[in-house]
């Protein structure tokens, strides 16, 4: 309910400011054809490599750019105000809210003028796979689209794990990590040589954030992709979950 309340305040402030959300539209529209433009070419100068098609790089794009939305409305307008809000002292007010300290700090707020990037998130997928002749299987699809919400997890988790430090190392900053793995996820990994395709598969899970739900959805990968994606997005959740309760205990707090 809190979150709502939040969201909703948000939301009342963002309408006040219309022009912004069109300019955020047309900013959207510009960056979505600039990061179009590598997977354009790799389809023109080659034959489709390792089954990437154009339609199919263009699924992989709608993904990624769905994963850029969720970095920009969700994980940087909230972590990205945590060292700010250490050094203020406006955490403090913030964890003593009768709402666990993760959900409210990692949650509470949205980048509205970043949400035009959702709907055209939502309108390449919808015509990259009907160019590229849908999936195999309805399974297929379904499958997709629940490494799709892991993907989304992911994100946020780590968004938190490369700023979570900042609670007692005010000065930390790690987020360029964060930037770093989702601009490697604009290229299929598979792509990559053999070392890079096992460190961005199952080190660093960077082909679940755009990768593998475009192999799912076009019958390139197993299915038995799909509760390794739940696995895997688990396994970084309890992680999350574990670090932040540590670092709070690390924290000290602005009055003390």
């Amino acid at each position: 309910m809190v979150l709502l309340w939040g969201w909703k305040a948000t939301l009342s402030g963002a309408a006040e400011y219309r022009s912004d959300l069109i300019a955020g539209t047309l900013v959207s529209l510009v960056w979505l054809g600039v990061s179009a433009v590598p997977s354009v070419v790799l389809s023109l100068h080659s034959d489709g490599a390792g089954g990437w098609t154009l339609p199919r790089l263009m699924y992989l794009l709608a993904i990624w750019y769905l994963m850029d939305a969720i970095m920009w409305i969700v994980v940087q307008p909230n972590v990205g105000r945590w060292g700010e809000e250490v050094r203020t002292g406006t955490l403090d007010a913030v964890l003593l809210r009768p709402v666990h300290s993760l959900v409210l700090c990692s949650l509470r707020t949205l980048g509205i003028q970043d949400t035009p990037k959702l709907l055209l998130a939502l309108g390449l997928a919808v015509l990259a796979v009907v160019n590229g002749g849908g999936p195999p299987s309805p399974l297929a699809a379904l499958g997709s689209v629940v490494c799709v919400v892991c993907a989304i997890v992911l994100m946020w988790a780590f968004g938190v794990l490369t700023s979570y430090k900042v609670l007692s190392q005010v000065q930390f900053d790690a987020t360029f990590m964060l930037h770093a793995g989702l601009n490697l996820g604009r290229v299929p990994v598979p792509l990559y040589g053999q070392v890079l395709r096992v460190l961005l598969t199952w080190v660093i899970p960077v082909a679940f954030i755009s990768t593998v739900p475009a192999q799912v959805m076009f019958g390139m990968a197993s299915l038995w992709m799909v509760p390794a994606a739940l696995g895997i997005t688990v396994v970084a959740v309890t992680t999350v979950i574990i670090v932040w309760k540590r670092e709070l205990q690390r924290y000290a707090g602005a009055m003390s």
